[in-house]
């Protein structure tokens, strides 16, 4: 008879010794080098290649009331910190991550001290504003490097992506994204309009993932990804955030796409006090104050709430979203650009940075900070109707496939897991985001999601040459090509007698031409099939993309096409745009 000692229960009761050792290690000692538990991780692959079913026990964890039973394979990521680039600085009692993802709305790439030396204030002197937010470049720039302290701060903590880019070039269709972590194309949603309509309902949200793996979820600001119901009319108002009450339909409400709890509002966006359109779950209620401090109260109360439990936040400022008619408080009023407008703007910021600390703050007072996961990103670049910087060295705004449309300041923080002062050049997608902190709770993601984990990226071990695709409207309504409209604009609302109608913009997405975009390394090439014409630049040293060179380049030109039209085959046909204009995208027979 043969003996095989590997399949003795002797040699399954070491394993089981050496793996609880290996477990005890990571989460009581302090923190070992690198290399010794990378040599305890190989000892246990050996073990695993000999008896495969060891890897699969299951063990069960519980702290402060939070239990955990998973598969020891699974449990390990949770226990290692996923996150962590090199050092395992510390593991909380409660294993799995607190996530808290925090955006803001139309926030350029230039107006937070993120990037600076990515621009310079000579550089900007040629960048066009609007008549109401122009003033001398260098009282802006001072403004936007001073704005957000506590942000900056947490940004420099952390890890910071300086080639992130969003899914899409305006506010619902990219944060559709980031929820769903896929391109919303394969769900017909290519712009704004499109989303009118809201997410389908059997499109299933990360959020909803983060639920059932036991996780309370919370979405505080706003959502913009449901249809609207509108109960009544409020008034009627030259601003159209004032004009109704908005709702959600019940199948796509937070509620119904992985949140326990919601306190928002449903609407492209706010007036900033007295809100006519916020919901506390399925109840309206009044606004109780400025909108940007409410929304963190809320997530302060809720945190505090929740402290025992592994929650997942959607923090979702609705600034600096314009128009901004009304004064930020006078506490953040601390700006002195010699144009009034600019300052209010950049307090309107300061209002959301002031949350973000509270925050911050309050995670130390409950001792869960080594233990949360702060995400940062806007969800696409700036408009022309804000002040300079804008979006620093890029060229166009929100609504273009340019990079300033689409290229956005993107952070993650975690003193726990995250080493400090990382800076990440690989081209990433705020798609990548909540699968990234879905595997640092040792949560798998369905494989039908777009977005990565960036563990890898983070690491270095990853030289990606990763593929991201674009396709919609190329709309300048944005942009400085549409300065007049913003001039009547700026009239209508503030209600000029002269400028009695609503300005007319014949850029708007449903009327604008359609384009695609495919980003490739340091190569981001733009197609636009009426004319069928082809940019390429080379976006690291090219960042304004001012030299087309693609006509240097066919042969990059023509694989780089050849991507887009296997990409864009895959998606769905467009909800609400005109589907003649969206069949222009598609490969010619």
């Amino acid at each position: 008879m043969n003996y095989n000692y590997y399949e003795t229960e002797h040699f399954r009761k070491m394993s089981q010794i050496l793996k609880a050792w290996y477990l005890v290690l990571l989460m009581y000692c302090e923190p070992l080098s690198r290399m010794i538990l990378e040599f305890i991780r190989m000892i246990l692959a050996f073990v695993t290649m000999l008896n495969d079913d060891l890897w699969n026990i299951t063990i069960e964890l519980k702290f402060n009331n939070v239990k955990l039973s998973k598969p020891i394979h699974a449990m390990l990521p949770v226990l290692m910190g996923a996150c962590s680039t090199g050092t395992i600085n510390q593991v909380s009692e409660t294993v799995q991550p607190n996530v808290i993802l925090v955006v803001t709305d139309d926030q350029g790439y230039g107006q937070l001290n993120f990037d600076p030396g990515s621009y310079n204030e000579d550089g900007l002197k040629n960048t066009q504003v609007t008549k109401r937010y122009t003033t001398a470049v260098e009282a802006a720039y001072h403004a936007a490097q001073t704005a957000m302290p506590n942000t900056s701060k947490l940004a420099n903590e952390g890890v910071k992506f300086t080639n992130a880019f969003v899914a899409s070039t305006t506010c619902a269709p990219s944060r559709a994204a980031l929820l769903t972590g896929k391109y919303t194309q394969r769900f017909g949603i290519y712009n704004n309009y499109d989303a009118e309509a809201g997410v389908r309902p059997q499109e299933k949200f990360l959020s909803e993932t983060f639920q059932e793996n036991g996780y309370k979820t919370a979405m505080i600001g706003k959502w913009h990804l449901g249809e609207l119901t509108i109960d009544s009319l409020v008034e009627k108002t030259r601003d159209y955030h004032r004009d109704a009450i908005y709702g959600c339909v019940k199948d796509q409400h937070p509620l119904s796409k992985g949140f326990d709890y919601y306190y928002g509002f449903n609407y492209h966006g706010s007036n900033y006090y007295n809100a006519t359109s916020l919901f506390r779950n399925y109840e309206h209620v009044k606004s109780q104050g400025y909108i940007t401090d409410e929304f963190t109260d809320e997530a302060l109360q809720y945190i505090e709430k929740n402290q025992k439990n592994p929650f997942f936040m959607f923090l979702s400022y609705n600034a600096p979203h314009i128009p901004l008619e009304e004064q930020a408080p006078r506490k953040y009023q601390r700006f002195n650009t010699g144009n009034t407008e600019v300052d209010n703007y950049y307090a309107t910021l300061a209002a959301v940075d002031d949350g973000i600390g509270q925050i911050v703050s309050k995670l130390k007072e409950l001792k869960i900070d080594k233990n949360t996961i702060i995400l940062f990103v806007s969800d696409n670049g700036a408009v022309i109707d804000s002040p300079l910087p804008l979006n620093g060295a890029f060229k166009g705004n929100k609504g273009l496939m340019f990079q300033g449309g689409i290229h956005v300041p993107m952070f993650a923080w975690c003193p726990g897991l995250i080493d400090e002062g990382k800076v990440i050049t690989e081209n990433v997608s705020a798609m990548d985001l909540l699968p990234t902190a879905l595997a640092s709770a040792g949560i798998d993601v369905s494989k039908s999601v777009d977005g990565i984990a960036l563990q890898n990226v983070i690491k270095g071990e990853e030289n990606q040459k990763r593929q991201l695709f674009w396709a919609g409207c190329q709309a300048y309504h944005w942009s400085d090509k549409n300065l007049d409209f913003w001039a009547g604009y700026e009239q209508y609302v503030k209600g000029s007698k002269e400028v009695t109608a609503f300005p007319v913009s014949q850029y708007r997405e449903h009327l604008s031409d359609p384009a695609g975009t495919v980003l490739e390394g340091d190569f981001m090439m733009h197609y636009y099939p009426i004319g069928d014409r082809y940019e390429l630049f080379n976006i690291r040293q090219d960042p304004g993309e001012k030299n087309n060179i693609a006509a240097q380049n066919s042969e990059l030109v023509k694989r780089l096409k050849s991507a887009f039209d296997g990409w864009i085959i895959n998606m769905d046909k467009p909800v609400e745009w005109n589907e003649q204009t969206w069949e222009k995208l598609l490969p010619k027979s």
